[in-house]
């Protein structure tokens, strides 16, 4: 019983010890995901997806036509930029990235 007790402490200080670190990696790695996507085009359904609450198309419409945000169009289709949709959902209300 004691050995265990004794390897249970060891496994909490270990814990303990590896967890900034491993926060500090999984940071470095989700920012690197991150700047590599911000040039990224996105479709109206993917831009609506990543807003929390989840963004109707009609208010993605609304911004748009209000120039809140920028629209691109390639062979005939509607795409923003990544970079942009989170540089304006910084100053959105009531909607968050």
């Amino acid at each position: 019983m004691e050995m265990y007790e004794e390897s249970l402490s060891w496994a909490y200080k270990s814990a303990g010890f590896l967890e900034p670190m491993l926060r500090k990696i999984v940071h470095q790695e989700l920012t690197q995901i991150v700047d590599k996507q911000e040039d990224r085009f996105l479709s109206p359904k993917e831009v609506c997806e990543r807003f929390i609450p989840k963004l109707s198309k009609t208010k993605l419409a609304s911004w748009t036509e209000q120039r809140l945000l920028q629209e691109y169009r390639l062979g005939g289709r509607v795409f923003y930029l990544f970079s942009e949709i989170v540089e304006k959902a910084k100053t959105l209300k009531r909607h968050k990235r």
